[in-house]
């Protein structure tokens, strides 16, 4: 078995003024990110829109949100599955999160802040704005550079009609003495994309396909594109669902950001991702449905792929 240093996942620049349609670098990043996300399930995006202050305040804002009383937490804040407070589980005993839906709206954004604080923090519904604005902007740009990957930008309009969002906030402790350090198992996200933000300490590891993991280092200028099992679904298992865990290594608590894209319909197999090496693998998949059927039914859940058990053909 190789070394780490066998692996390096890709990095595409964001910040390139000459990633335009058609140009060379955008032919460029089309390769690097379909490479990055059929190997590793996910690449790097170097991304300059978060500015260092607000890379700092938002972490701030995370740790005054975990901060709250539990009971606080536990309010049930969206209908949507998936959203709510996870947390106390003796089973992940150092891990906590939370969402927030349609975060760059101003009114889902308030509605959020006043569950959680009734006499209203306007400071935390604006840097929740302030962050995720760039970050959807981040998203169009990617998945439209994935979709033209494959030949497919005719889907892009449609499917960003589709797409919602939802940033969650995740929280690591430090773990007590004789405790466990792993703070989230290794799993894939049931998002179609997840852009990842790291907090300074580290602890985020991507596992290989050679079964080793390697760790993803935290840059205030960068976000970790991360494929979840819809986009796996989308691409008829050409693209490989990332699969990650965090491991605590630092006596410091951790926090992270996840900025999820959820499809608001039905993802379909487009007949260009059909041929004989990749038949079709996949049945039309209402993704809310999903969701619900993987928060509430063990046999999806528990299952190895969980989007498979719940619509493979």
């Amino acid at each position: 078995m190789g070394s780490q240093t066998d692996h390096k996942i890709p990095v595409i620049d964001f910040t390139d003024k000459n990633l335009k349609p058609g140009s060379d670098s955008w032919v460029s990043a089309c390769k690097l990110i379909r490479y990055g996300l059929e190997e590793y399930g996910c690449f790097e995006a170097v991304y300059d829109k978060v500015p260092t202050e607000l890379h700092t305040s938002i972490f701030s804002a995370a740790k005054e949100l975990f901060d709250l009383p539990i009971e606080t937490k536990e309010q049930k804040t969206s209908d949507r599955p998936g959203a709510n407070y996870v947390g106390q589980d003796p089973f992940v005993p150092l891990y906590e999160s939370l969402g927030l839906d349609n975060p760059t709206s101003f009114e889902a954004a308030e509605s959020f802040t006043k569950f959680m604080w009734p006499a209203g923090n306007d400071t935390f519904r604006e840097i929740v704005r302030s962050f995720s604005k760039p970050a959807a902007e981040l998203y169009g740009t990617a998945i439209r550079i994935v979709f033209d990957s494959y030949g497919l930008g005719r889907l892009y309009g449609s499917h960003i009609e589709s797409a919602f969002y939802r940033l969650r906030f995740f929280k690591y402790s430090v773990p007590k003495p004789n405790e466990s350090n792993v703070g989230l198992p290794n799993h894939t996200d049931k998002t179609f994309v997840t852009i990842l933000h790291q907090h300074q300490v580290e602890g985020l590891q991507i596992r290989t396909k050679d079964d080793q993991y390697i760790d993803v280092k935290a840059k205030p200028s960068s976000f970790l594109c991360i494929a979840g099992e819809g986009l796996m679904a989308w691409s008829n298992d050409r693209i490989r669902p990332c699969e990650h865990r965090v491991i605590i290594k630092e006596n410091k608590g951790r926090y992270s950001l996840g900025f999820y894209t959820l499809v608001n319909g039905v993802i379909h197999v487009p007949e260009e991702m059909i041929d004989e090496e990749y038949p079709l693998a996949y049945k039309p998949i209402d993704y809310l449905d999903f969701l619900l059927h993987f928060f509430t039914n063990d046999i999806v859940r528990y299952a190895a792929c969980p989007i498979k058990a719940f619509a493979g053909v």
